[in-house]
């Protein structure tokens, strides 16, 4: 069987990882922090895992940084949040949870504090919980804070929900992170349906971010239900005060695998964004490989006249370790890219104005019993990946997915970012697709181009092979099984 495990995107050595949370910039060094379950490929008990870099592309593991604590409010799992700076020391927001996960389990936001030039060690605060869900409300959840800081005065959003109401943001401040005030809801579903009701938002929000940009805000919710997770999805508008007004809704991520980003915002407005792409494995495979989850690559997002604009991270070509040689050889249907054998490569494919219509195969097997296929269609302005037949395994999903794209600007430049079992596709700078993808094949590795034979010289296919992102002596994560992050 061919390795599924990603080999340039950031997962933990083993076990399981979905939300990376906490991405912080301490003493010239970038932080961001995971949702792991060090056991095993499977979901539980969430602790914190930790990776660091010192120019975002090559990383280390550093050992957890958060552990349960038995009998404390976080007995069940340390939840996702964020870190941010206050004075001399970083302090994690985080979410404790006691119970089992069932709508309603007690969710209540924690805080720890570090000072450790690595971030390797913290201290939960005695008085956690510093936040509970309001009283009366019947809420499916309330969690992963989310702080900002705006004249002196702390800001926190809290995802939340209810079967009656949908999806909100309960806001939150602070003067000196301890004691909180209500302010009500930041946004609610109301607000979103005025916006675009036919865009479905679920009745949870998990995982809220705010970008601070220059040309708009933006505020990042992960659509949730009772049981499921589903997308994330971008609500463009201004921060006013303590209220959110949108002004436009629309998908971070037209694919099927991407969920809960994160943000580091930066100075200039824009922001670093990572998130989980899960399986598209059956839970029993996730068991027995022991593994489960990735990050996807870093992503730039920006607003851009009243859109959120999305593009992989300019330092992401310093893995280029070689560039392939691209030999078109002619085929019945197109062109087979023959110097393209691989699972792990940085694709740009350039579309001059005689192109209507091009398939872009991915993880081709010689005979195409496997292949993935990526569409894009300017005749239609619409771009799609179908994944029906990526793999002869029964159990692992399938499925075509994309949408249409503002017709007026016809598709231009595509790169795709291969990496075994994940794709992450990026049109224009536009719009994101990820989808997890698990061949069967070994030889399920070629790439080839399928359009109308009187446009395929109209195409420029460019390819590179990648290098590691794992930092050179980079030591896996440590882990005896003991509650750590606690004074």
């Amino acid at each position: 069987m061919p390795e599924h495990r990603p080999y340039a995107h950031l997962r933990p050595e083993r076990g399981w990882t979905n939300d990376p949370t906490g991405p912080v910039r301490w003493q010239s060094r970038t932080h961001l922090f995971h949702q792991y379950n060090p056991q095993g490929g499977y979901w539980d008990r969430p602790h914190w895992g930790h990776l660091v870099s010192d120019d975002l592309v090559r990383w280390q593991r550093r050992p957890v940084a958060l552990s349960p604590t038995p009998g404390g409010p976080d007995a069940a799992g340390c939840y996702s949040g964020c870190v941010v700076i206050d004075g001399d020391a970083a302090v994690m927001a985080y979410t404790g949870v006691v119970g089992p996960p069932v709508p309603g389990q007690l969710q209540v936001t924690c805080l720890a504090r570090s000072t450790d030039p690595l971030l390797d060690r913290w201290v939960k605060y005695p008085t956690n919980p510093v936040i509970t869900a309001p009283p009366g409300r019947q809420l499916l959840g309330f969690r992963d804070p989310f702080l900002w800081q705006d004249d002196r005065r702390w800001w926190q959003a809290i995802g939340a929900g209810s079967r009656e109401e949908g999806g909100e943001v309960l806001l939150y401040s602070s003067t000196d992170l301890h004691r909180w005030v209500p302010h009500g809801a930041l946004l609610t579903k109301a607000d979103l349906d005025a916006v675009d009701p036919q865009v479905w938002t679920g009745s949870m929000w998990e995982c809220p971010v705010l970008l601070r940009g220059r040309d708009g805000d933006a505020l990042l919710l992960s659509i949730h239900d009772e049981v499921d997770t589903h997308y994330p999805l971008a609500v463009v508008g201004q921060l006013v005060a303590d209220r959110f007004v949108p002004s436009r809704l629309q998908r971070l991520d037209l694919g099927p695998d991407l969920y809960a980003p994160c943000l580091l915002q930066e100075a200039d407005g824009t922001a670093i964004s990572w998130a989980w792409s899960w399986e598209a494995r059956t839970p029993a495979a996730q068991r027995a490989s022991g593994w489960a989850g990735v990050l996807s690559a870093p992503r730039r997002l920006e607003v851009v006249d009243g859109h959120l604009r999305v593009a992989p991270l300019a330092q992401l070509t310093q893995l280029r370790e070689r560039a392939l040689d691209v030999r078109p050889t002619p085929t019945a249907r197109g062109w087979v890219a023959a110097g393209i054998d691989t699972d792990v490569a940085d694709l740009e494919l350039t579309l001059g104005p005689a192109v209507e219509r091009i398939d872009l195969k991915l993880r081709c097997s010689p005979g195409r019993e496997e292949v993935t296929t990526l569409t894009l269609d300017r005749s239609r302005g619409e771009v799609w990946l179908d994944r029906e037949h990526a793999s002869l395994d029964p159990a692992v999903r399938g499925g075509r997915y994309g949408g249409p794209l503002d017709p007026a600007l016809p598709i231009q430049h595509v790169r795709v970012l291969l990496d075994r079992s994940i794709v992450e596709v990026f049109v224009d700078d536009r719009v994101a697709l990820t989808a997890r993808i698990s061949p069967t094949r070994e030889d399920s590795t070629g790439v080839e181009v399928v359009g109308a034979p009187d446009s395929l010289a109209d195409i420029r296919l460019r390819a590179w092979s990648l290098t590691s992102i794992w930092a050179e002596g980079e030591q896996p994560e440590q882990h005896d099984g003991r509650p750590s992050g606690h004074g």
